[in-house]
């Protein structure tokens, strides 16, 4: 229902529950209730009327009664007329019988109703019932009612008041409950019941508990009864149990922290792995109540946290207004928690926004960046996209792979993500090792608790043992190195390897770059060949892109102030991932204190920055051969040059200064799509990162190429 729907309605029933009472309290024959049960006053009156002719008659027929003692025959013999203006008279044994006339003085209801007088010739006095069909009672004169009716009337007459009682009581409790200065905002927007002071809540729930409107309220605020009754008892806790608590809520593990010259408690929080942002650790101080804000203050300059950040739980408002000041300047580390915060840190689903939002209102947003720039993504939180790569490992069957690609685009972040997804498979396990050099055995011996000079068949046999006999998946990083170094001892290491995935103990993933390619898909000769599946990485999937650009931000409660520019920085990017965290990471950097969105300004800074231009360089050297990294860098300075390259214009290009190897120049030009430098369009090679022309001033392309060709010939 809409909300201009709901105020109408809500109106509407006001006016009738107003329109009820007041009808009831100052006009209750128009009340739909009270009109069955009052007089009309203009019944009332023309009835008066008949009850004086009745009084009239009555005293006629007295007299002839008490001078004849013998009741009269007719009317006309007590001197009576029949017909009167209300009533029309008859005579019975010793009774006078009134019937409403029909006269449209009266409400037709009325008509033919009766009313008999009653003659004791004993004592002589007249009493008075009603007759068949009875004249309502609420006409009939006092001396008219019988004692049943008057009990009757009387019950009627309480059942009335207690039902306006009850009205009014319920008009009252309504009231307290939309205008008690506690209670009502919180009937109102029950939101507000998760940023109260931690103080009011003992108050708020005495209220809510004498309204009958406790589980009602915590239901449409989303506080679970048990958090409830935790804030509740939160005051009650010793420091250390209240630390624990918080700890908890954030999925973090809380230990003393000693040494402090702060009064309080002062505590270590360790994160875990899924921590979306770049905070690993931070201290906790939970002050005394007993101490203002403003030594609270003199303590914090005094301290000396290093470059751990400190959260504060303010014990009280009063504390918090000096501590607000302090934490306003970003460079202190220090992040100032009020008895407000700590309230929705206690009743809100999910602790950790509220702690993120937080941090980033008061520290410098680098600090806790989201984006991880470097080396391989370990959080499952920071990784986006990949899901057809993953699945071609994570859901067939255990097999052999080599996973392809240029440096920092995503092949450690995608193998990591391989071993999250695996960890829990019930007949599979993981192991990543990373090499630094060609001795992957000694590696592999050393992590598994083995002599260093272990053959492969001995360290995969423990490796099993230490993992309750599953069949492994050996996820070996940067294998470059080994592969070449294999290669002159006639590949001994890859045979084994083979002979354990085709027995199914063990399986390999092999990363790496341009060794391992040329082997597995150029040279028709090599072992590799046909040793696994080659899986290619490149840049992420357009959505993955936008997610990565944005998901990130909003934890921060952050955003791009317009979608077109997450469109241009996924653009530019040539959608690597590393280069758009870098992209967001140099937002961040140039965005103003206070700032909500990254606006274009901020993006095109970014996109000039020296942390973009590092993060493209590097590329000169993509083989170990000096002559094939020279014809990679020809190549490139020709696309910056025209904007585009082929093969045929490379050969036309060289054919003047040398002989054009057109084969390796093909080995060049995969390189170069590998690397995600070049990538084909049509029949031309352009860049894949737009951004990589901005390497290179205009004037310089044709020296630079110029200086290449010269050296190659």
């Amino acid at each position: 229902m809409s909300p201009a729907r709901t105020i109408w309605l809500r109106r509407l029933a006001v006016a009738a529950v107003a329109l009820f009472v007041g009808s009831a309290l100052l006009l209750p024959q128009w009340n739909p209730l009270l009109s069955r049960l009052t007089e009309s006053p203009t019944n009332l009156a023309w009835l008066s009327n008949g009850w004086s002719e009745l009084q009239t008659a009555r005293m006629h027929v007295t007299v002839y009664a008490s001078e004849r003692d013998e009741w009269p025959s007719d009317l006309a013999e007590a001197g009576v007329q029949p017909l009167g203006e209300i009533f029309e008279l008859s005579l019975q044994p010793n009774d006078l019988v009134a019937t409403v006339r029909a006269t449209p003085r009266l409400d037709r209801v009325l008509h033919g109703h009766r009313v008999i007088l009653h003659w004791d010739p004993q004592s002589q006095l007249w009493s008075c019932r009603a007759g068949d069909p009875p004249i309502p009672e609420r006409y009939l004169p006092v001396n008219c009612h019988s004692e049943a009716s008057l009990v009757g009337n009387t019950t009627r007459w309480l059942a009335i008041v207690l039902v306006l009682s009850l009205l009014v009581l319920l008009a009252l409790a309504v009231l307290l409950i939309w205008r008690h200065p506690l209670i009502a905002p919180i009937q109102r927007e029950p939101a507000r019941l998760r940023r109260l002071p931690l103080a009011l809540l003992p108050r708020v729930d005495t209220a809510l508990g004498w309204l009958q409107r406790r589980e009602a309220t915590l239901a449409a605020a989303g506080v679970a009864a048990a958090d409830w009754q935790e804030a509740l008892g939160y005051a009650r806790l010793n420091p250390s149990a209240r630390a624990r608590l918080l700890a908890l809520r954030v999925a973090a593990r809380c230990a003393d922290s000693s040494g402090w010259n702060l009064p309080g408690a002062v505590y270590e929080w360790t994160f875990s792995a899924e921590m979306p942002v770049s905070l690993e650790r931070c201290l906790v101080w939970l002050p005394p109540a007993s101490v203002d804000g403003a030594q609270l203050v003199r303590h914090l300059r005094q301290a000396q946290t290093g470059l751990d950040v400190l959260l504060v739980f303010v014990p009280d408002a009063a504390a918090e207004a000096p501590l607000r000041v302090l934490c306003a300047d970003r460079a202190n580390l220090c992040v100032c928690l009020g008895p407000e915060t700590q309230t929705a840190w206690l009743l809100e689903r999910e602790a950790l926004p509220v702690l993120l939002r937080a941090m980033a209102r008061q520290l410098r947003l680098t600090r806790i960046s989201p984006y991880q720039t470097r080396g391989g993504i370990a959080r499952a939180s920071s990784f986006f996209g990949r899901e057809s790569l993953l699945a071609r490992v994570v859901l067939r069957e255990p097999s052999n792979y080599l996973l392809i690609g240029g440096r920092q685009l995503g092949k450690t972040s995608l193998m990591k993500a391989i071993e999250r997804r695996l960890r829990e498979h019930p007949q599979l396990a993981c192991v990543y090792v990373v090499l630094r050099d060609h001795r992957l055995l000694p590696r592999l011996a050393a992590q598994s608790g083995l002599p260093l000079d272990s053959d492969l068949e001995t360290i995969v046999a423990e490796l099993r043992r230490q993992h309750g006999g599953k069949r492994l998946l050996l996820l070996i990083d940067e294998a470059d190195p080994f592969f070449r170094a294999d290669a002159a001892r006639d590949y001994a290491e890859i045979a084994a390897m083979r002979a354990l995935s085709e027995e199914g103990r063990c399986h390999f993933l092999l990363a790496g770059f341009w060794d391992l390619y040329a082997a597995a898909a150029l040279d028709y000769q090599s072992p590799l060949r046909n040793f696994g599946e080659v899986i290619k990485v490149g840049g992420l999937e357009p959505e993955a892109c936008r997610e990565l650009a944005s998901v990130p931000l909003a934890v921060l409660n952050l955003r791009f102030a317009d979608p077109t520019l997450i469109e241009r920085v996924v653009a530019q990017s040539g959608r690597r991932a590393n280069l758009i965290a870098i992209l967001c990471q140099e937002c961040l950097e140039s965005l103003e204190q206070g700032a909500a969105a990254i606006q274009a300004g901020d993006v095109e800074r970014a996109l000039a920055s020296q942390a973009v231009l590092d993060a493209l360089a590097g590329w000169g050297r993509l083989s170990h051969d000096e002559a094939a990294s020279r014809l990679d860098r020809v190549i490139v300075y020709r696309v910056a040059a025209q904007g585009w390259t082929s093969l045929a214009d490379l050969v036309a290009l060289l054919r003047p200064r040398t002989s054009p190897d057109v084969e390796s120049l093909r080995r060049s030009l995969a390189r170069l799509q590998l690397a995600y430098v070049l990538d084909r369009s049509g029949e031309r090679f352009v860049f894949a990162v737009p951004l990589f022309a901005r390497q290179f001033e205009a004037a310089e392309i044709p020296v630079l190429l110029e200086e290449e060709l010269r050296r190659l010939g």
